[in-house]
């Protein structure tokens, strides 16, 4: 087979902010943004038959996704006390998208979504500080994700995108205690509904479709009945499954020793998930004449404490503060996901930094013992498992030189933001 996936993607936008600030230290922001996104994903995918390339009219799709999102906004921000502060807002979010497989199916998908906001901040005194948030967003599938075609590993074991992924809705707590501006505590609650898993979640089938000869004929029996085969199938696709809770506390600590010679930034993490639903069915099977599909339920029913630590040190090598020293360590224990048990993975980092003047030599060594690949192992009710090993030869060695420009005294008034950082992210 041969295949072609060209995506385009146009997308256009913009914001406007105003921002008040009164006489009695309060400070309001309110908004409204915009964003137009037009996708044209122009799928084409070829069989090779008796020889010659011929047209696959089942995965050769050309996707045209349009999405419009308004969004209103208001923030207020005060001092109440000279040790309480707080900050308070919402997003209301209209989203109008339209999805068309020309000449095959399409949808129409209307929503809109209220996003409150709220921060506390409490200083006890110079060392101690508190804080709480409640926040909430939403993540949109990446255009990528939305468009209808399949990635091939062998004619029976691919991933297959979804037009039809829903966005997911994030709900978050966090509190938050700071000591010296240098340890901290922080215990966060995530909440999260429509929730698509992270990576590709597995459906293993059976498809029954006729038997054909080599230039596509259907076969039929000694008495005129069709002959039929069954076709094992493992598919991996993106889409929502149901809901899943999080809470973790993570310790840590941002702290320079012996005059700064010594920097280091370390923090632990230890979590607790619940994931919780099922693939019952894929919106995005393609039948054709004839054929019928059986499919194995997904079901998604994890429990799992999971813990993962992050070491990094900078020692500086030279009173000229020219010299410096990278050694950073990352430990993550099993953790099991929607898609099956994530093992153990560890990375060993290793740099040497110079600063001759405006210019930055830096060489450096990410994981230098080869253990972040990724490996999954998966099991469901029903004895069928999934077990990936991805080993990405995580190892690289590298050098980067980079000189600054201009007078690097100067600093920017202001960071400016562009209207449409969400969408890029998206592709």
């Amino acid at each position: 087979m041969q295949q072609s996936v060209p995506q385009i993607i146009n997308n256009y936008a913009a914001n406007i902010d105003y921002l008040k600030k009164t006489s009695k230290g309060a400070t309001w922001l309110m908004g409204v943004s915009y964003n137009y996104t037009n996708t044209d994903n122009d799928t084409r995918q070829d069989k090779l038959i008796d020889g010659e390339f011929v047209m696959d009219s089942k995965q050769t799709n050309h996707f045209i996704y349009k999405e419009n999102i308004l969004g209103i906004y208001l923030n207020y921000e005060r001092k109440l006390t000279e040790k309480l502060s707080g900050k308070i807002g919402a997003r209301y979010e209209m989203t109008r998208s339209t999805g068309d497989i020309l000449g095959k199916t399409g949808f129409e998908r209307n929503y809109n979504n209220l996003l409150p906001y709220l921060n506390l901040n409490y200083a006890i005194n110079s060392d101690h500080n508190l804080s709480y948030t409640f926040s909430s967003r939403i993540r949109r599938p990446r255009f990528w994700e939305l468009n209808p075609s399949r990635t091939y590993f062998t004619p029976t074991n691919y991933t297959q995108n979804n037009p039809f992924v829903m966005a997911a809705k994030f709900y978050n707590q966090e509190l938050n205690y700071m000591y010296k501006n240098a340890f901290y505590a922080n215990l966060n609650y995530t909440m999260v509904d429509d929730a698509a898993a992270s990576d590709l979640l597995p459906l293993q089938g059976i498809l029954t479709t006729p038997q054909t000869d080599k230039n596509g004929n259907i076969i039929y029996g000694p008495n005129g009945d069709m002959l039929m085969q069954k076709i094992k199938f493992l598919r991996y696709i993106r889409t929502n499954y149901g809901k899943n809770r999080e809470i973790s506390l993570t310790l840590g600590m941002n702290k320079s020793w012996f005059k700064d010679i010594w920097t280091t930034n370390y923090s632990v993490n230890l979590g607790y998930i619940v994931y919780t639903g099922g693939v019952w069915q894929d919106p995005t099977s393609q039948l054709g004449l004839y054929e019928s599909e059986e499919l194995e339920p997904y079901i998604v029913d994890v429990k799992n404490y999971n813990m993962s630590a992050t070491l990094n040190n900078i020692i500086r090598l030279s009173s000229k503060k020219d010299w410096f020293l990278g050694v950073n360590y990352y430990f993550g224990s099993k953790v099991a996901m929607e898609g099956g048990t994530i093992g153990v993975r560890q990375s060993l980092d290793i740099n040497v930094k110079k600063i001759i003047g405006d210019w930055t030599v830096v060489a450096e060594v990410n994981d230098l013992f080869n253990q972040s690949f990724y490996s999954v192992n998966g099991i469901q009710p029903n004895g069928k498992y999934n077990n990936i090993t991805n080993f990405n030869y995580p190892r690289v060695f590298s050098i980067g030189v980079t000189y600054n420009f201009g007078n690097q005294k100067l600093k920017k008034a202001r960071e400016m933001k562009s209207a449409n950082d969400a969408v890029k992210s998206r592709t």
